[in-house]
């Protein structure tokens, strides 16, 4: 049975690599056909210059024999251009980032796919698709025509287009909503609002930094994923010197925000979210697939961050802030477990071991029973910030009501792993967790720094059946139930003057018994006590009971 299934996932590896190379030999075709045609076309009518790059393939060409030379430019229709090498670019095109290129150095390809595949891939992740026709996606002879256009504004637009684009703007303003729902529930009752905005932009910083620099680490495998072709790095619009200058400046001021602002733990943890997303995690992406689970700690620590800032200057850490980093962490998988379905392709032609990779699940399965065991986390996720005092007791009920559609969702894709499956499951996490963090932060317990704090921890039950059951337990104890504690008898006895009048002279020998011993005094005079009242009530009994009584006492001893 095992190499049985061993021999499937071989099958359907070879299958991925099969349908790859042929799309690929398909896209060369067509480029080369595409070349001929357009350069021809472009030869006979002395065409200038072209619009922009597209970022496909940089092809260089000679300039063919007969009537001159090719055009400097000349743009395909599949979306690579043709360099002549005794040509010079425009001047509007003639900037630092194409002198290698007029120099006659080769270019790499930006992409291994023809423009139709690249279009269906992307709108297969519900992305924007490419752009068309020469028109560029944001290259850098784009921004060097519109620098020339424009002047001075235009030029620091493009550049901080570029910075938009290192720092990922979207999934870092999406880890710092986290690292300021974190401030939130750490705080008191009154917020520093103006705190948890250096908080913010320190998260931001650090944030954007390890986005740079996973960037720069992964220069050649992004240039073949259609998901990431469009970067700055692959298109050239920004240079490998520049994006690293930047993400350590992003990092030093992010870091030394957070330490002047906040206090030394919320920097050490934005210095630990760097080095673990740059170091370890996007390395171990091209070796092994429990990089997805290192990544769900480095998107577990922002919550940390913001609470942290918000503890003062210790940055002291409660077992509360747990609750929130849990949920984080939780919600990463079913998150990216349906992005790691639906770009599979694309990340086996990056070259990176996620788990969707056929080596690992030829089905979906494997990669969907993460997802759903993830989502079943999630459901006491409520009771949790309610029984850490980090929330009220409404919260445990919203909590599960929405983590309930994450789990029904991530059963589905179980059942049927599917594109349409894990879109749905994909775009339902992204509805989740916002939800989930406001509702968290508007059922809060305000924290009490400082001193002890005097926050309720438990669930707030008060059932008066738990104190008939004391009284009954207590009244239980007493003779005749020898297998119970040892019976202890009310202070005020009933029959007091019969046991005074008849321990009269042993109560002297008591009393020196409790002075050498108080607790085994105690102890005496109960049992004597006890001795007492069972004489009187044998002295009371027929004879008939005492001589059962008797018989009774016999066969206990």
């Amino acid at each position: 049975r095992g190499e049985k299934v061993t021999g499937e996932m071989a099958m359907a590896a070879a299958r991925v690599a099969r349908d790859t190379a042929c799309r690929h030999l398909a896209a060369s075709s067509r480029a080369l056909g595409n070349e001929l045609k357009v350069a021809r076309a472009a030869h006979n009518s002395s065409a200038a210059a072209p619009t922009t790059i597209h970022g496909g393939p940089t092809i260089r060409a000679r300039a063919g024999g007969g009537g001159g030379e090719l055009p400097s430019w000349v743009a395909l229709t599949g979306g690579a251009w043709v360099h002549c090498r005794t040509a010079s670019p425009p001047a509007a095109t003639a900037r630092r980032g194409w002198n290698l290129v007029a120099a006659g150095v080769r270019c790499k390809s930006t992409t291994g796919m023809a423009m139709t595949d690249t279009a269906a891939a992307r709108a297969q992740m519900g992305l924007t698709a490419a752009a068309k026709g020469g028109v560029a996606a944001g290259g850098k002879g784009r921004a060097a025509a519109v620098a020339a256009e424009g002047g001075v504004i235009a030029s620091a637009l493009s550049v901080l287009r570029v910075y938009h684009d290192l720092s990922k703007f979207k999934l870092s303003a999406f880890v710092v909503s986290t690292a300021a729902a974190g401030f939130v529930l750490g705080s008191g009752a009154d917020v520093d609002w103006e705190k948890m905005v250096w908080t913010s932009v320190g998260t931001m910083l650090c944030s954007s930094a390890a986005n740079t620099f996973n960037q720069v680490f992964e220069i050649r495998n992004d240039a073949v994923m259609a998901r990431t072709m469009r970067r700055p790095l692959p298109t050239g619009r920004c240079s490998v010197l520049h994006a690293v200058a930047f993400g350590v400046a992003a990092g030093v001021t992010g870091a030394g925000l957070l330490s002047w602002k906040c206090n030394d733990t919320a920097a050490g943890l934005g210095v630990f979210t760097i080095v673990l997303y740059a170091c370890c995690y996007t390395p171990l992406k091209q070796v092994h697939w429990l990089n997805t689970w290192v990544g769900a700690v480095v998107g577990a620590v922002p919550p940390l961050i913001g609470w942290a800032a918000a503890s003062g200057s210790c940055g002291a850490m409660e077992p509360a802030a747990g609750v929130l980093a849990a949920a984080l962490y939780f919600w990463q998988m079913p998150h990216f477990m349906a992005l790691a379905y639906m770009a599979r392709d694309d990340y086996i032609r990056g070259g990176y071991r996620m788990m969707s990779h056929p080596v690992y699940d030829a089905t979906g399965r494997r990669l969907a029973a993460v997802a759903v065991r993830n989502s079943i986390y999630m459901l006491p996720l409520g009771v949790a910030a309610v029984a850490a005092g980090l929330t009220t007791q409404p919260f445990a009920y919203e909590a599960a009501a929405l983590a309930l559609p994450m789990a029904l969702s991530a059963a589905w894709f179980y059942r049927r792993p599917t594109m349409v499956g894990a879109r749905r499951m994909f775009y339902g996490s992204l509805l989740y967790l916002p939800a989930f963090q406001g509702l968290c932060c508007f059922h809060r317990v305000p924290r009490e720094h400082g001193a002890e704090a005097t926050v309720t921890t438990r669930w707030q039950i008060e059932w008066e059946g738990l104190d008939r059951l004391g009284a009954l337990l207590e009244e239980t104890s007493q003779a005749p139930f020898p297998f119970l504690p040892v019976p202890f008898w009310p202070d005020r006895c009933p029959h007091k003057a019969e046991c005074e009048g008849s321990d009269e002279g042993e109560s002297a020998d008591e009393s020196e018994d409790e002075d050498e011993n108080e607790g085994v005094g105690k102890g005496l005079v109960r049992v004597k006590k006890s001795q007492s009242v069972a004489s009187d009530l044998v002295s009371s009994s027929s004879p008939g009971e005492v001589a059962v009584g008797d018989a009774k006492a016999r066969r206990r001893r």
